[in-house]
């Protein structure tokens, strides 16, 4: 095969090619091959429809006009596809100066609503930075459009500063690791309001909304499409395709393979100018070696590469035509927005992987994958995300392996021999595109590597060529999650979230591990206030040996829980107005298997306890809330599935 030196590819610059072999990598001796795993149709999720939430909201907010988008679309992308730039929002740019622009109301539940509204001229997409020093935990936070004033999203201050807590925890202080960045919206406006419960102090919310990201590329996310909310601009073709791409649902013999690779949208690592980039990727859902229910996620580091760019991913998963050869996207699509762990990511393999905060969508599928390398010459077929479009499929074989560097915007590939870290694969049939980075390598229906980049796009295909980091290379690093993790004998079979509801006549917090349960007192009881996924439990197994039991009290109408079978005892025998309703869920009374501390307060007024995981939001409880006594950790949990 004749190599060309210097060919132009999308990912990361330039290729430089040198016909030469060079010396074996390291390949684990003890290969593995593990198949696939379907997400059970039964999987909840987390983000809801709430009764009062389907009228709309009526609070007039405060707007801010940020006029026409006068920046360049074409803007250098570098290592990856870029769909939109920030803007600053000089009004906002404080908490001092928004604090003095929202204009407060009485709420139904007798606390107090707030609303800013937000244009950006031209806008397909909007995201909004949102910059927190300081959020209540049974703060709601709403996002809605003016064309879709029913679509609302909705979420709890404390789901926000747990992903903000992960960015701490890695060592990020700065404003971008303060920054919570909304979810994703159709148009050129929207709308965040602010619902503060009764007895909390306007003062103690401390937020800023210095930037929002204009996105320009019609992206087809609009608010709500998860929760069966209204769907709009859903029939327009997405991205660019060529001729010879190839629709992805046409091929009904990989359709478990296309139900576990997702598209990515995150923000980028802020520029030397001070301002965001919105970028496009695709990435693969893992399974591992017991079948855990893990969400790990395999992409390109040049995609991702911290915690803090991590915790703004979205992904969305079904993202793919309707029909074969149909340009309108699947109803079935659904959109996850609460970001991801960073586990692991290496410039070179050019490999990341994280665990997602979210639960993946009932029907997804976690991949199965082979740590053993690809023979040369062997038929490989990649699902990707071109140019940000619907989901495409691409065929061809693996003549030749490569060893290959980023430097700068450029990737210096050495090709020669059956040796190397990449596979170099010649298409046939469909090629990639930018947005395509990050996708999964199929060899016999099992991911075996992920795309950095490929030659320029154009047609036909057989002149098309990609380079993909072996899952061999990267599987010493790897196996630490995706064998050895969950490998002890009758280790959780999968976490199960525990849903969290404010009382908002009482001010108690109830929790609940069932699904059922949340939904009915979603529909049922407009008293409670939903704020969404708490922490995370398990069945019973050796990893969380250790019954969490729910007492009712009669007296303070509010639930108490504890895991200590004294307490226990102690609750049942002196304590009548507390009436034991059995087992909640399992936990740990010891740190350990990744769990962190669950923190327990007790109300001096009430009686009640209140329970949080988030360091962030005990500090504030413990500063704000005299009348809340601390009592110290309680027991261990974790903070995602």
């Amino acid at each position: 095969m004749k190599l060309r030196h210097c060919v132009s590819v999308w990912a990361l610059g330039l290729i430089s090619l040198a016909g030469v072999a060079f010396a074996q990598q390291t390949v684990p001796a003890d290969g593995f091959r593990v198949n696939a795993y379907q997400q059970p149709l039964n999987t909840p999720q987390e983000f809801v429809l709430t009764k009062g939430m389907q009228a709309g909201l009526a609070v007039e907010p405060v707007h801010i006009d940020l006029g026409e988008w006068s920046g360049l679309k074409s803007v250098s992308q570098g290592p990856m596809l870029l769909v939109g730039q920030s803007r600053e929002i000089s009004q906002t740019q404080s908490t001092q100066a928004l604090s003095s622009m929202l204009q407060w109301r009485a709420s139904a539940n007798g606390g107090s609503v707030a609303a800013i509204s937000v244009r950006s001229g031209g806008a397909e997409g909007m995201r909004l930075g949102v910059v927190v020093d300081q959020l209540p935990g049974n703060a709601l936070l709403r996002l809605y459009t003016d064309h879709q004033p029913n679509a609302v999203f909705e979420i709890a201050g404390q789901r926000v500063m747990q992903i903000l807590q992960a960015n701490l925890d890695a060592g990020d202080r700065s404003e971008a690791g303060r920054t919570w960045w909304t979810p994703s919206n159709s148009g050129d406006q929207v709308t965040l309001e602010i619902e503060l419960p009764a007895g909390t102090l306007r003062e103690a919310l401390k937020i800023a909304l210095p930037r929002v990201m204009h996105i320009y590329e019609n992206l087809s996310l609009p608010i709500g499409d998860e929760a069966g909310a209204a769907i709009d601009e859903k029939t327009m073709p997405l991205g660019n395709p060529l001729t010879c791409h190839l629709d992805a649902t046409c091929y009904s013999q990989y359709d478990m393979q296309r139900r576990g690779v997702a598209r990515m949208a995150y923000i980028t690592e802020r520029g030397a100018d001070g301002s965001y980039s919105y970028g496009l990727c695709t990435g693969a859902l893992l399974n591992d070696y017991q079948s855990s229910r893990t969400p790990y996620f395999l992409t390109a580091a040049h995609c991702i590469s911290s915690q803090t760019l991590a915790s703004a991913l979205e992904t969305d998963w079904f993202y793919s035509s309707s029909s074969c050869g149909s340009n309108s996207l699947s109803p079935n699509s659904v959109n996850l927005r609460n970001g991801a762990q960073l586990l692991y990511s290496s410039a070179n393999p050019d490999v990341t992987l994280l665990k997602l905060n979210d639960v993946p969508p009932a029907g997804a599928y976690f991949l199965g994958w082979d740590s053993n390398p690809v023979p040369l010459s062997s038929s490989v077929v990649g699902i990707h995300h071109p140019d940000g479009g619907l989901q495409k499929i691409s065929m061809g074989v693996t003549p030749l392996r490569a060893n290959c560097t980023p430097r700068g915007g450029n990737f210096n590939c050495s090709i020669g021999g059956s040796t190397g870290n990449y596979y170099y694969v010649q298409w046939s049939q469909g090629l990639t595109q930018p947005g395509s980075s990050g996708s999964p390598l199929f060899y016999q229906g099992l991911v075996t590597g992920v795309l950095s980049g490929g030659s320029t796009a154009s047609c036909p295909a057989s002149d098309a060529t990609s380079i993909y980091p072996s899952l061999s290379s990267v599987f010493p690093e790897l196996r630490k999650w995706l064998v050895d993790a969950n490998a002890k004998p009758n280790s959780d079979p999968a976490r199960v979230p525990v849903y969290r509801f404010l009382n908002t006549q009482t001010g108690s917090h109830f929790f609940t591990a069932d699904a059922s349960e949340r939904n009915h007192l979603i529909a049922n009881s407009p008293v409670f206030q939903y704020e969404n996924i708490a922490f995370y439990a398990s069945k019973q197994s050796v990893t969380a040996p250790d019954a969490v039991y729910r007492f009712y009290n009669t007296s303070a109408n509010s639930h108490f829980y504890t895991i200590n079978e004294d307490e226990r005892r102690s609750v049942i025998a002196n304590y009548p107005a507390f009436r034991e309703e059995g087992i909640s869920w399992y936990a740990r009374k010891t740190e350990g298997e990744g769990s962190i501390a669950m923190y327990r307060f007790y109300n001096m007024n009430t009686g009640s306890h209140f329970y949080t995981i988030n360091v962030s939001e005990r500090d504030f409880v413990i500063a704000n809330y005299t009348h809340l006594r601390f009592e110290g950790t309680s027991y261990y949990v974790w903070s995602s599935q």
